[in-house]
């Protein structure tokens, strides 16, 4: 069972209340969804910008629809950074979570 299944199935269950944040769509209407590399390029992070209310309530559905990603929010951007390239898996999460 691929990803994307996996999270459609799981969204399928669960009944999401009203969420305590907000993604703004870019300029052009896309995700704010990014990839970063680091040291030279071995180390990717995924980041998630333009976060309007509660970044942890983010990361926390993250983390419970999609349990094998590890995550941390910047305490000074409060962009939720999570570890590896997982761009697309991110943008489908939030297309089917309505944004």
């Amino acid at each position: 069972m691929n990803l994307l299944t996996r999270v459609i199935h799981i969204s399928s269950k669960r009944l999401y209340s009203t969420p305590a944040y907000h993604i703004e769509r870019t300029a052009n209407r896309g995700l704010p969804v990014y990839s970063d590399y680091k040291n030279g390029g071995t180390r990717v992070l995924t980041i998630v910008r333009r976060i309007k209310g509660d970044s942890k309530a983010l990361l926390d559905d993250i983390k419970v629809d999609l349990p094998e990603l590890e995550g941390s929010i910047n305490p000074a951007t409060q962009h939720v950074v999570i570890k590896g390239q997982c761009v697309n898996d991110i943008k489908e999460w939030l297309i089917l979570k309505g944004f």
